[in-house]
Formats: C-alpha cells, structure tokens, sequence
C-alpha cells in the first residue's frame, strides 16, 4: 500500500494550542492559591464567549472541570458564556447556580451524575436558552409536575432527555410547555409505544431520536405526521426490536419529504411473502417472511466485499435506480429523491448490500461503515464498543485506508468512557496497530501525544485489567522513548516503575515495563536522570532483583533490571548512592552465588559496580569487596567484559592512594599484580558490549602517576575503544581534549614504556582518523 493512499494528520489549530497551554498553566489567566488552585479570574483579563465557552468545553473533555473551576468563570464582568458543556463533569447544583449569572444558549451536563432535582430552578432561569441536554442525568426531572408544573424556557429548540426515568404524564406535561422544538431526544424514555406526546410539535419537529424506545406498529402513525422530519432514529439496543418492512419504509419516505437522516440500526427487517411478486432486485429473499440465512449468505457473495469505493458500474439491467438517480438496493428506500446524508444500520444483514442509498452509513461491512459506528455512536456505549471491536479484527487482517481518523475517533471514545474496561482494552488494541509500521508516519505530534495521554489514562483508571495494562504496555512502546514522553515526563515514568512491579501470570507486563524503563534511563542525561531516579526506578530494579532471588529465578526481568541500574547510574553518583543505599552490594553478591550460569547477568551487575567505582565517596564501601573483584579479573564467562570491569573498579579505588586501602586481605600489591596479569591477557582488537557517552571518568585516572597500573588500564581502555570503534571514539577522545592529555602523558619521564606503547597506539588511531575525515573533505 502507498503511503500515499493513506490520509495525513492536519496539525492542532493554534486557538486549541493556546487554550491547552493556558488550561495547563492557569496563572496565565487566574489568580492562584498558595497550592496553585485558581482562585479567579485575573483583574488583567477577560474571556469573550468564543474563548470562555472552548476552555469550560475543553475542561470538561480533560476531566478537569468541577464546582472550583467554574467558579472561576462566574464573574460576567470578567468571563462570558455562552455555549457551556460540561458532559459527565463531577460538578453538583453549586455550578449550575454559579451559571445563572450568564445568559446562555446552550446548556450540556448530560451524565453529570451528581446534579439532582434542585438544580432545576437554576435552569429554568435561563430564559436565552436554546439548547438544553440533560440526559442521563436521572434525577433532574425527577420531581417534575409534583408540584413544579411549569417549563419555561420559551425559546428552547432543542431537548434531549434521554435516558430519565419519566412518566408518561410527566413527558406529555413537558412538552406541552415547549410548542417550539425542532429537535427532542428521548432515548429510553417511552415504555409503552404512546407517541401521542409528540402532536404538539408535529409541525416543528425536524430531529427525532427514540432510540431504544418500546415502539409497536401504532408508533409510526404518529411517526409519518411529522412531516417536518429531517432527522429520525429509531434504532435499538436492548429492547425488543421492531419489525420493519419494505412497506413501512416506503411509508416513511412518502410522509417524511424532507427526511435526510434515518437510523434504523438493530432493528429486523421482514420481507413479507407478498413481496415475492415485485421485480427481483437481486438483494432480497424470495420467501420466508424472515431472512433465510443460506439465501443471505449466497447474496453476500453478490455484493463487492473491497473495502475502497464502491463500485460504479452501471448495469441498467439489474441497477437498482430510481427516476431521481437514486440507487438503492433496499426496496423500502428506492423513492427517495436525493441520497439520505445518513442512514443507520448497524446490526442489520443490510448493510452488506451493494447500494445503499446514503453518504454515510453505520454498519460492520467495511472500513468506512464501522469507523462512522465508532464515530457517530460514542454516546452509544454498546454501539460503540460493536464498532472497536469490528475495526480491531479488521485492523489485524487487512491495511486500512482511514488510520488517521481512525485513531481520532477511537481516541474520544476512550475518553468519554475512561473507566470502562472493555472499551479500554478494545480501543487500545487498535491504538497498538495504529501506532506501527506505516499508519504511525501519518500522525501528528499532536495526535501521538494525545494517544500517550489516552493511554496513561488508561492505566491510571484502570488497575487491575492485565489485559489492558499489557496492551497500553505494548502500544507505548511503538514511540520513541524518552523523544515523544518528553511532553509529560514524569508521568510515563511514574507509572512504568508502578507497572514494572505488578505481577501476571506469564510475566510479560513486567517484561515490556522493565524493557521500556531501560529504554528511558538509556536515552536521558543529566537532570533527567537523577529525575528518574527520585521517582523510584532504582527501588523499583532493585525490588524486582529481591523478588527473583527470593524464587531463585534468573529471567529477562532479571537481567534487564541489572541493566537498567547499569545505565541509571551511568555518570549519576546520586543514582550510584540510590543503589547501595537499597541493599545494592547484597543483592549483586547473591546473584553472583545464585544464578553462577548466566555470564550475561555478571556482565550487566559489574557495568554497574564499575559506574559506582568512579564516584570517589562511595568507592570505600566497594573496597570492602575487593577479594571479589579480584577474583572476577580472571573471569572469561563473557569475553572480556567482566574483567574489563572489575580491573575498572579496582583501578578506580586504587587512585585513591596507598593511604585509601584500608583492609588487610588482599594486600594491595596483590592487587595491583593481579591488574597487570589480567591486562596482558587481553587482545586489543576485542569487539565490547558496552557504549561510552563520555570519557571523563577514565581521563581521570591518566594523572595517577603514584600507581601506574591504573594509568595503564586507563590507557588501554582508550586504545582498545579506538581501536574497535575509531569513527565514534576517536572523535569523543579529540572532542574531551584526550588527545592533549595523552600527548603530555608521553612527555612525561614518570610514564612507563608499556603505557607509552599504548598512548602511541591511540595518538595514530585518533590523528590517522582526523586526517582521513580532512582528505575525505
């Protein structure tokens, strides 16, 4: 597949990068508390009604906004609002009083769970209103009509009350008082089929939305005299389907003239016996009055199963085409004079056919009709999780044509339904492929940045689904790591070390958080490393390490925590003190006694000793080991690696000086022996697993003239890096100023013959090197 059939991510708009900067930084526009907390608006300010309402809006979307936080936005003098959605917002009656101060338009606190039927005065006040949505909000009109029996919000045009327990006098009462809507949601609100509550604004009403409503066949009587009706959804979930025919379709079309948008999803169509004598399209049963599913599945073969365009062949002899060019494979909808905008049919065997006669349509029978399900349905959780669920086995069979939008939508449903495990651990999944191979090159900064904070969510919320935590685990490790973590730092590392300790039944959570741990300490320097460090990777290596010893298990979790503690204390003596404060030198003695097999391991741990050795006030603590590092000088288990390293450390405690060794056995001159015979065993060319950021550490060591075997592991040190990585090495030895100092090193009398041979060694490497790099300009 081309990349570039593949549609490219725009970049976030500037007002939205704004508002995102000063919600984060909210002394841009508030006063702030000792705690940092807004207290108000600052005297300098003032927020107009296109500023006020997208920050409360994006608030809300961030799960941020509360009582504190709008009352910052109370002051009319200071703030306007407009258009305020504050959607599954924790807020109570205190912000919709705090409201009242501003003329609003609109109104959403739809599954704002804590609002209860006192809040309802507050609303009414707001004479302006024009849109109003509280769904799911159970206990707002709970009281209604006993005794307040008024509603009086004249100019309101638009209602959804779905999802509210009401009775049918209740809702008859309500809309009573509202003559003057063109759009009512009543999801989940009729019980018994009586749409008689409609008459009122039969002649207004342009959007109907009945979903998951118990509807009967007397229904749609009520239903064709809205001939207003541009927008109808009857579509269910859990209640018990209503059995529409070509015939009711057709009905509908002929009533509803101006109808642009039917949602039928979930519903059954029937095709009654009769039908069998109209023409035969090609795209229905013959007989039966239900689908025959062996005549279903010889039909399915008919339509074009690509997931790209439809086909537009025109076949006038089987082409389901109307007078008005409309083409429709369903019977009931081929009186249409222009293609419905949208038409809804997810759940039905329908939505495989080959026309349909709409510009979107929801359904599970490609691409495009299952990324409008996730889209147009993320209010709808059932639906919803239909739609990831489809596009998750979609995604593992075939290349999507829509990644960008795909990831857009997932991502809200994520976040509209941050604790829901299922929809979590679906759309993570999805976020796994997304984030890969070719899709991934398509997204913004912004975008993967917005997949991070999803999935960070995600394991914040939900803690105890392996299932969930394995795949947020495993789709974070498709970005660059620590590049696309920068933006919020601390939080990734937070949550690794917690992750990197929890426990599942085959260890790979563990697996992917420790690797993705090292991963971090590897690519970050300085501040940033004593950063991790304070927010506990160390502890959390070195638990992981007692853990493994307490079950005498020697694993990929095990050496790559050893690892880990390696590059974390890489040129960091605040990390270095971390380790031997935390039982460090036990846990390295016992893995040594334990796991004696696994050369690697013994590598990992004395990379470690050896970056604790360079920090001089922790070097007496390792002088009390010495015996052991002296007898890992002669270990070959890993080539040269562990004797590399501990003739390092060794070297390291001896600079110190005669005086610095303190302890009886072995006698320093063993040591120094032992250093010597360790180091003429050694070949210069020998290839090592080991990465030098900087040389400063064994440039120290180049003055010892008091102890000349350190001077000659430094020197050989040097020799052998230039000599197997010349390009790398050669150019960080010119770039320390080493060269200078080898050179005044070779100058000097106190210097022995063997470090002079290799200082001479080196010098050719880097000056050979150089001159090169000249010819080659």
């Amino acid at each position: 597949m081309a990349g570039g059939d593949l549609e490219e991510d725009s970049p976030c708009p500037l007002t939205d990068t704004v508002i995102n900067y000063c919600i984060s930084n909210v002394s841009t526009f508030c006063d702030v508390d000792s705690d940092g907390k807004p207290v108000r608006i600052r005297d300098d300010a003032y927020l107009p009604s296109i500023i006020c309402d997208r920050m409360v809006s994006t608030l809300s979307k961030q799960g941020a906004a509360n009582d504190d936080m709008v009352r910052v936005f109370c002051d009319p003098s200071k703030t306007k609002l407009q258009r305020v959605n504050l959607s599954q917002s924790p807020i109570t009656n205190e912000s919709i009083h705090n409201l009242s101060n501003h003329k609003l338009v609109e109104l959403d606190v739809s599954n704002c769970a804590l609002l209860t039927e006192d809040c309802l005065r507050d609303i009414l006040t707001q004479k302006n209103l024009q849109v109003l949505n509280i769904s799911g909000c159970s206990r707002v009109l709970q009281k209604y009509g006993f005794p307040l029996f008024d509603f009086p919000l004249q100019k309101l045009r638009s209602l959804n009350i779905g999802f509210i327990e009401l009775s049918a006098t209740q809702l008859h009462l309500l809309l009573q008082h509202l003559p003057r809507l063109t759009s009512v949601d009543l999801s989940k609100v009729i019980k018994n089929g009586d749409l008689a509550c409609l008459n009122i604004v039969k002649d207004t009403l342009k959007s109907l939305v009945i979903h998951d409503c118990v509807l009967v066949a007397a229904s749609l009587e009520y239903i064709y005299q809205l001939s207003a009706l541009r927008h109808l959804d009857i579509s269910v979930n859990d209640q018990e389907k209503l059995p529409l025919t070509n015939e009711i379709l057709k009905q509908m079309v002929k009533s509803l003239p101006c109808l642009s948008s039917l949602d039928i999803s979930g519903n059954t169509m029937v095709y009654d016996d009769d039908e069998e004598d109209q023409p035969d399209s090609g795209f229905r049963p013959k007989k039966g009055k239900h689908s025959d599913k062996k005549q279903r599945k010889v039909e399915r073969m008919q339509v074009d199963k690509s997931f790209g365009d439809r086909k537009d062949e025109d076949d006038t002899e089987t082409s389901p085409i109307n007078e008005h060019g409309v083409r429709s494979s369903l019977e009931g909808l081929r009186g249409l004079t222009a293609p419905l905008q949208f038409l809804g049919l997810l759940g039905m065997e329908e939505c495989e056919l080959e026309y349909l006669p709409a510009v979107r349509v929801t359904g599970l029978a490609n691409e495009e009709q299952i990324l409008n399900v996730i889209d147009v349905y993320h209010q709808r959780r059932d639906f919803l999780l239909k739609g990831l669920n489809a596009y998750f086995d979609l995604l593992r069979v075939i290349e999507c044509f829509k990644p960008v939008w795909a990831t857009k939508v997932i991502l809200v449903a994520m976040k509209r339904y941050p604790k829901d495990n299922q929809v979590q651990i679906s759309g993570s999944a999805s976020l796994y492929h997304l984030t890969r191979g070719l899709y991934k090159k398509h997204m913004s900064i912004h975008l993967k940045q917005q997949i991070i904070i999803v999935l960070l969510t995600a394991i914040e919320n939900i803690t105890e689904s392996v299932t969930l935590l394995r795949n947020c685990g495993l789709t974070l490790f498709n970005f660059s790591i620590p590049g696309d973590f920068q933006f919020q730092f601390e939080r990734v590392v937070k949550n690794l070390v917690k992750l990197a300790l929890t426990e599942d039944r085959d260890g790979l959570l563990q697996r992917i958080y420790v690797h993705m741990c090292n991963s971090i300490v590897c690519h970050v320097e300085g501040d940033q490393k004593k950063l991790v460090g304070k927010l506990g990777i160390v502890r959390c290596m070195l638990q992981l390490i007692s853990d493994r010893l307490e079950k005498e298990v020697c694993d990929e979790v095990l050496e790559t925590a050893w690892s880990t503690l390696w590059n974390v204390t890489d040129e960091t003596s605040e990390n270095c003190e971390m380790f031997l404060d935390g039982n460090g030198m036990n846990y390295f003695l016992q893995c040594r006694s334990t796991f004696q097999e696994n050369p690697e391991l013994l590598r990992n741990m004395m990379g470690l000793i050896g970056n604790v050795a360079e920090v001089q006030r922790l070097r007496p603590q390792l002088l009390a080991h010495a015996d052991v590092f002296i007898d890992l000088l002669s270990d070959r288990s890993d080539g040269i690696e562990v004797s590399y390293n501990a003739a390092g450390t060794l070297s390291h405690i001896l600079s110190d000086g005669p005086e610095a060794w303190t302890i009886d056995r072995p006698t320093r001159g063993e040591v120094l022996l032992a250093i010597i015979k360790a180091i003429d065993s050694w070949t210069m060319d020998t290839k090592r697993n080991i990465n030098y950021r900087s040389f400063e550490p064994i440039l120290r060591l180049l003055p010892v003239y008091h102890t000349p075997e350190v001077q000659y592991w430094a020197v050989w040190a040097l020799a052998n890096l230039c000599t197997v990585l010349p390009n790398k090495y050669c150019n960080l030895l010119e770039k320390e100023g080493g060269l200078d100092r080898l050179k005044a090193m070779r100058d000097n009398p106190r210097t022995s013959e063997e470090v002079k041979r290799l200082i001479k060694v080196t010098l050719d490497l880097a000056i050979g090197k150089k001159m090169r790099d000249v010819l080659d300009v």
